[in-house]
C-alpha cells in the first residue's frame, strides 16, 4: 500500500512514524513548503521529498494520503486527492466551519474512497475504555461530564496564533474534547461558553456548558498555562451509581514527552482502577485506517458525520462566546 503525506510538521511526522511501523506500507513521498523538513522526515521514513502537494495528489501510483495541512488548507487537498482516487486521513479539525466539510464528503461519495478524518482520542486506549464503560451502563445512566485539555501555545509552529487558520483553541485544542462528549452523549442541543481571548477572535481559554438533555457536560480547554506547566487532559463522567474519571498528565509541556495516566471508578465505599486498551494511539489510528483500506470497509470511528458534529459543536461554543448568548446547534 503506497501512501502519500501532505505535511512534514509535527503531525505529519507522527503520521508517518506511524505507517512505517506497518508492513506492506511504503511511504512513498512527503511534502512540506520547508524544503529541509521533507527531507528530513523523507530520510526517516524513507520516502522522497517533495515542496509541491500537487506531486502527491497527482501520482498515480498512491493510493491513500494522510493530509496534515494546517486546518485552513484541509478541503482544496483533500477534494483533489478524492478526485483522483485516492483515499484520505485527515487531521482534525475536519475544517474551520461545520459547512465547509460539506464539499469534502460530496467529493468522496462521488468518488466511493474513504475519507477519515483524525480525532485520536476514538484510539486512545483510556478514552475508548472509559466510554464503553459508561455506555455498559455498569454504574448507571450518565449524569454529567467534564472534559479537560490545559497547554501551552503549541511551540511547534506559529500558524496556531492565526484565527483564520486555526480558529483557536476554542475548535483546533478542545475539538477533541467536544467530540469525546458527543462519542458518549450524541448530538448536543446547546451551547453556553465563557472564556478570553489570547488577541481578537483568538479564544485559547474555554469553559463551555453542552447540553445534551437528560445530561450536561463541561469543557475546560486552555492554551494560557504557564511556561513549564505539564500538558494535561481528563474526563469525569459522574453516573447515577458512581463516577469513572481518566487523568493524564505528560512529563513535560507536549503529548510526546510521556507522562503518567489513571483510570479509576469510584462506587460507593469502592474504587478500582480499569486496564485501558493497549497500544500508542496514533499507531491505533494508522492502523485502524489502513485495515479500513484493505477490507474495503467505511470506518465506524473518525467518521465525517462525527467529525462535522465536532466542528459545529466547537463553532456553536465560539460564537456564544462573541455573542454571549446560548447558541442553539
Amino acid at each position: 500500500m503506497r501512501i502519500g503525506i501532505l505535511g512534514s510538521g509535527f503531525m505529519g511526522t507522527t503520521h508517518a512514524r506511524a505507517y512505517a511501523k506497518i508492513p506492506g506500507v511504503e511511504i512513498v513521498a512527503v511534502s512540506s513548503l520547508n524544503r529541509d523538513k521533507a527531507e528530513k522526515l523523507a530520510a526517516e521514513v524513507g520516502a522522497r521529498a517533495v515542496s509541491d502537494d500537487r506531486a502527491i495528489i497527482e501520482d498515480a501510483s498512491i493510493v491513500a494520503i494522510s493530509n496534515t495541512l494546517p486546518t485552513h488548507l484541509h478541503a482544496a487537498p483533500t477534494i483533489a486527492a478524492l478526485e483522483k482516487g485516492k483515499h484520505v486521513l485527515l487531521e482534525k479539525p475536519f475544517a474551520l466551519l461545520a459547512e465547509e466539510t460539506d464539499d469534502m464528503v460530496a467529493s468522496a461519495r462521488a468518488a466511493k474512497r474513504i475519507l477519515m478524518v483524525a480525532h485520536v482520542m476514538r484510539f486512545w486506549g483510556e478514552y475508548v475504555t472509559l466510554v464503553e464503560f459508561v455506555q455498559s451502563g455498569r454504574i448507571g445512566k450518565p449524569i454529567s461530564a467534564v472534559a479537560t485539555r490545559l497547554s501551552q501555545l503549541p511551540a511547534w509552529s506559529d500558524w496556531f496564533l492565526n484565527p483564520a487558520w486555526s480558529g483557536g483553541a476554542v475548535l483546533d485544542l478542545a475539538v477533541h474534547d467536544f467530540d469525546a462528549l458527543n462519542w458518549l452523549f450524541g448530538q448536543p442541543k446547546s451551547v453556553y461558553a465563557r472564556g478570553r481571548e489570547l488577541k481578537p477572535q483568538l479564544w485559547n481559554d474555554i469553559h463551555a456548558i453542552v447540553d445534551y438533555g437528560d445530561v450536561n457536560g463541561m469543557v475546560d480547554g486552555s492554551e494560557f498555562m504557564p511556561a513549564g506547566y505539564p500538558f494535561t487532559a481528563a474526563l469525569k463522567v459522574l453516573c447515577e451509581g458512581g463516577v469513572i474519571e481518566f487523568i493524564f498528565r505528560a512529563g513535560g509541556v507536549s503529548l510526546e514527552m510521556g507522562g503518567g495516566s489513571s483510570l479509576i471508578v469510584h462506587e460507593a465505599g469502592k474504587s478500582y482502577p480499569l486496564t485501558p486498551k493497549p497500544g500508542d494511539p496514533y499507531e491505533n489510528q494508522i492502523a485502524y485506517f489502513v485495515q479500513c483500506l484493505r477490507e474495503g470497509r467505511a470506518p465506524e470511528q473518525g467518521t465525517p458525520e462525527q467529525a462535522r458534529s465536532a466542528v459545529a459543536t466547537s463553532n456553536a461554543a465560539r460564537r456564544s462566546l462573541e455573542t454571549g448568548e446560548v447558541v442553539t446547534l
